[in-house]
């Protein structure tokens, strides 16, 4: 399995727009970018690709930006990288051709793969990201 930028970059947007989801104000490219420390122009490229999935929507002008086309818990982080990339494990194309022992073995590793990401939400991620930026630290 490998994690594209392109994955990397579109849960990152994804992040940021989950934590302005609250607020239910519109996020722009600049300040989606700069947060998550993204290119502008290939982010620009991956909204484009993120709104043609129905997973987020753009308002146009000056106060215009990016929100999430639905609520952060109900977009999971394997359903993202499928629909971007399709399969999640990829494999050479000799593998389907002939079957062998291994063909099961990397099957099964997909479907585990696909069962933990699947079972992560934006919500959970943003969770996880307002909770350490909350959390009180010590230091003696």
């Amino acid at each position: 399995m490998r994690i594209s930028a392109e994955i990397d970059y579109a849960c990152r947007a994804l992040l940021e727009l989950a934590l302005n989801w609250q607020t239910k104000k519109l996020v722009q490219v600049s300040v989606i970018a700069k947060e998550q420390d993204i290119p502008i122009k290939y982010l620009e490229q991956i909204l484009f690709k993120l709104k043609n999935l129905n997973l987020v929507q753009s308002v146009r002008g000056k106060q215009g930006g990016y929100r999430l086309a639905k609520n952060p818990r109900d977009i999971k982080v394997g359903e993202v990288m499928r629909k971007l990339e399709g399969h999640l494990l990829e494999m050479a194309d000799t593998i389907g051709k002939k079957e062998s022992v291994f063909t099961d073995i990397w099957k099964q590793t997909e479907d585990s793969i696909i069962m933990v990401l699947d079972k992560i939400s934006f919500e959970d991620i943003a969770n996880q990201v307002k909770n350490k930026k909350t959390a009180i630290i010590y230091q003696i």
